[in-house]
C-alpha cells in the first residue's frame, strides 16, 4: 500500500476524538450500537450489533497472541462482525452500486451498500448517528494472488484505502509492505471470545428447525473455535464489517436548556454529500450547528 493510496483523509476527522471518548464511556470494543440497512423491497431492517473500534487500530486484547500488523495505519471507520449468512450482509450487498446477488454475498469480500449506525451514549447523554457505506472483508479472498483477487477485493481496497491514513509522515515504505490485509483480519476474529468464534460455525442464521444442520460441515450451535486459520467453517462466514462514514451527528442533552446538534458531512471534493449548508469547513469534513 502507497501513500497514494489514502487521499481522502489527511488528518483524524474533527468528530473522532470526542465519539472515541463517549463510546470508551459506553464500552469501548463491546459498545452496543443499532445498525439499520435498507432490504431489496425498499424496507429497513434494523438490529444491533457491537462495536469492535476502527479499522487499522484493532483495540488491544489480552488473550490475542497472534502477531500483529505494523501500527503504522488508522482511521475513522467503526467495525463490526458478523456471518457472511446473516440477512443484513445481503441487504447491503444487494444495495450497493453493485447489486450483488446472495450468492455474491456470502462468497467473500465486497458490499457497498447504505447503512445508518445510531450509538446512545447514556453517561453523556448523547446519541451518535453514522450515514456511510457498509464493506466486508473475508479472509480468504482478500489476499493470495490474482486467483484470489476479484472485483469485490479491488473495490474494498480501494474504498478502505481512502480513509486509511499513516499515523505519522516518516518513512514507513518497508512497515507497509509488511501490512497485511488477512491478519487484519484473523487478529479481528482472535479478539473475540472463543465461544463467540464459535457462534460461526452455528447452522445457517433464520433456517427453519425442520431443516437440520449439516453434521459433516460441523455446525452446531455452543460450539468454541481456536484461530481461524485453523477453522474452515467458522472462516467461510466470518466477516469483518467496516463502516466508511460520509455524514456524522451528535445530539447532546446533557442541558435540556441548551440542548445541541452538529452535523459533520464529507466534502464533494473528497467523495461526500457535502451535507446542508451554510457549513463550517474542517479539513474534508463541513460542520454545520442545528437545533437539536
Amino acid at each position: 500500500m502507497s501513500h497514494a493510496a489514502h487521499p481522502t483523509q489527511n488528518t483524524t476527522a474533527p468528530w473522532k476524538e470526542l465519539f472515541q471518548s463517549h463510546i470508551d464511556k459506553a464500552g469501548g470494543a463491546s459498545a452496543e450500537f443499532v445498525l439499520g440497512t435498507v432490504t431489496t423491497a425498499g424496507l429497513p431492517s434494523l438490529r444491533y450489533c457491537i462495536h469492535r473500534g476502527f479499522w487499522a487500530t484493532l483495540p488491544e486484547n489480552e488473550h490475542n497472541k497472534l502477531p500483529k500488523n505494523p501500527p503504522i495505519y488508522e482511521s475513522d471507520c467503526p467495525t463490526f462482525t458478523t456471518d457472511a449468512r446473516m440477512s443484513k450482509v445481503y441487504d447491503i450487498f444487494a444495495t450497493g452500486k453493485g447489486k450483488g446477488t446472495l450468492e455474491q454475498s456470502r462468497s467473500g469480500t465486497g458490499g457497498g451498500g447504505p447503512v445508518e449506525a445510531v450509538y446512545w451514549v447514556k453517561d453523556t447523554k448523547t446519541q451518535w448517528r453514522i450515514r456511510g457505506k457498509c464493506w466486508f472483508i473475508a479472509a480468504d479472498d482478500i489476499e493470495g494472488g490474482d486467483e484470489a483477487q476479484n472485483s469485490g477485493t479491488v473495490t474494498v481496497k480501494a474504498e478502505l484505502g481512502r480513509y486509511m491514513r499513516l499515523k505519522d509522515q516518516s518513512d514507513h515504505s518497508p512497515q507497509e509492505k509488511e501490512w497485511s490485509w488477512k491478519r487484519e483480519v484473523e487478529n479481528n476474529f482472535e479478539n473475540l471470545s472463543p465461544q463467540m468464534r464459535g457462534s460461526f460455525k452455528n447452522p445457517p442464521p433464520g433456517q427453519p428447525l425442520s431443516e437440520g444442520k449439516d453434521e459433516k460441515a460441523g455446525e452446531g450451535l455452543g460450539q468454541k473455535a481456536g484461530h481461524l486459520s485453523d477453522e474452515p467453517l467458522a472462516r467461510k462466514n466470518f466477516r469483518v464489517a467496516v463502516i466508511t462514514p460520509e455524514q456524522v451527528e451528535v445530539v447532546d442533552l446533557t442541558d435540556p436548556e441548551n440542548s445541541t446538534r452538529q452535523i459533520w458531512t464529507l466534502s464533494g471534493e473528497k467523495g461526500g454529500p457535502d451535507g446542508p449548508q451554510p457549513s463550517e469547513s474542517l479539513g474534508e469534513w463541513n460542520k454545520i450547528d442545528t437545533w437539536p
